[in-house]
């Protein structure tokens, strides 16, 4: 039997509401997400992830066609998901326990730091969508001077 949940490929609630930029990934195109997970991320070298997200990553790109802007915004994305767990793992060390955990108005404004920096990671990658060729990709993130390259690193 089928259902809703078949079918269903974008969880509109858990893209723009979720806090983490990885679970925003997930949610959207869930069915490209699951053949991605099965058929090319589980088979790319566990003891290196960045390269494992790259390999993902570039799967995605051709995926969706031959648009060089979706190149460069989804070989983007595995600077994003290396910054993030990077500043998760800090952030846990630091207050000696993981984010998600932190009770209080610290935990709540990190947690609110966090979303609000996915959802314009997810607005600045989308231009490579937006305008689809390289180079108006490039000069866009060039006219504001790749602050959102800048930051994860």
């Amino acid at each position: 039997q089928w259902d809703f949940e078949a079918v269903r490929t974008v969880d509109p609630w858990g893209t723009e509401v979720g806090r983490r930029f990885r679970g925003g990934l997930r949610r959207w195109n869930m069915t490209v997400q699951w053949w991605l997970a099965a058929y090319v991320h589980r088979r790319g070298p566990r003891q290196y992830p960045l390269l494992r997200n790259a390999w993902t990553m570039l799967a995605s790109a051709y995926w969706h066609g031959l648009h060089g802007g979706q190149y460069l915004s989804f070989l983007t994305v595995p600077l994003w998901l290396a910054a993030e767990a990077a500043a998760e793992a800090a952030l846990g060390g630091y207050f000696g326990v993981p984010l998600e955990q932190l009770g209080g108005w610290k935990g709540s404004l990190l947690r609110g730091g966090q979303w609000f920096l996915k959802m314009r990671a997810f607005e600045y990658l989308s231009m490579g969508f937006v305008l689809r060729g390289a180079a108006d990709t490039l000069r866009f993130w060039a006219s504001v001077h790749f602050c959102l390259h800048v930051l994860p690193l």
